[in-house]
């Protein structure tokens, strides 16, 4: 299955479905003003990597099924692990989300909030802004150069901190011309959900000191979130990596014990 592409073809179906709502949601985004700063919260400094797991109901890299579970328990045990922020996988078909789960936990949650979806378009940026993120994911290899930079410029403008997914060179380079200051370095193939580590240890080395860097897919122990410290990382994201976890708050904690090399 191409994941990305599967993604894609729905996001262009519920555009139809939302685009008669979004002058109010302009409306409503333009006035909130209550942001949590999502990028000043996972940077803990140069020697240390802060955990960002992520709040989702399927799991596909692991081959695991829908999951009905409480999202406010698993709220819960990622804030007692120690989480500086957390993340919500809102694509319903792949990973079981939707905007009710940002809302839910945007109401009860004392760490900053992230929106993680496939945005490709405007309106989108304003239900993330409506239903209470702090922050959004624009992952680079689903939207055209030439509307990156638009999305970008909205969601910035609008208050939100604004994460640029990258995989490849290529996409680092079209997130760097728009001199982004947030970045995520996902090392799992969008396509595929294939995940290699190295991919965060080859990209950043592009990067400027300046830009806080987070890395996702594939750190499924503690020796590979070191990995990740000692390349330069600010902080990992954790997906399916705790799925399978009776109690992820040790993992999470294992990993806020790190110190860089």
């Amino acid at each position: 299955m191409d994941y990305l592409n599967a993604i894609l073809e729905r996001k262009r179906a519920d555009l139809k479905k939302i685009l008669p709502l979004e002058g109010k949601l302009r409306a409503s985004a333009i006035l909130r003003n209550d942001y949590a700063g999502f990028r000043t919260a996972v940077d803990l400094g140069e020697n240390r990597l802060s955990v960002i797991p992520e709040i989702s109901r399927s799991y596909p890299a692991q081959g695991l099924p829908h999951m009905d579970m409480d999202i406010r328990c698993q709220y819960s045990m990622f804030v007692q692990g120690g989480a500086q922020g957390v993340s919500i996988a809102v694509e319903p078909q792949v990973y079981g989300g939707s905007w009710d789960m940002v809302s839910v936990i945007s109401k009860i949650s004392s760490i900053p909030v992230m929106a993680r979806d496939v945005f490709i378009h405007p309106v989108q940026i304003c239900q993330a802004i409506v239903t209470g993120a702090d922050a959004v994911n624009l992952l680079v290899a689903a939207v055209p150069e030439k509307e990156l930079e638009p999305l970008y410029r909205m969601a910035t403008g609008l208050g939100l901190d604004v994460m640029m997914e990258v995989h490849t060179l290529k996409e680092l380079e079209a997130a760097m011309d728009l001199e982004a200051d947030f970045v995520c370095i996902n090392n799992a193939d969008p396509h595929t959900l294939q995940a290699n580590p190295a991919v965060t240890e080859r990209l950043i080395e592009e990067l400027p000191a300046s830009v806080t860097v987070l890395s996702a897919g594939g750190i499924r122990t503690v020796e590979d979130a070191l990995r990740m410290l000692d390349a330069g990382a600010n902080g990992v994201i954790l997906q399916d990596e705790l799925a399978h976890l009776d109690i992820p708050q040790e993992f999470m904690e294992a990993i806020l014990a790190l110190r860089a090399e």
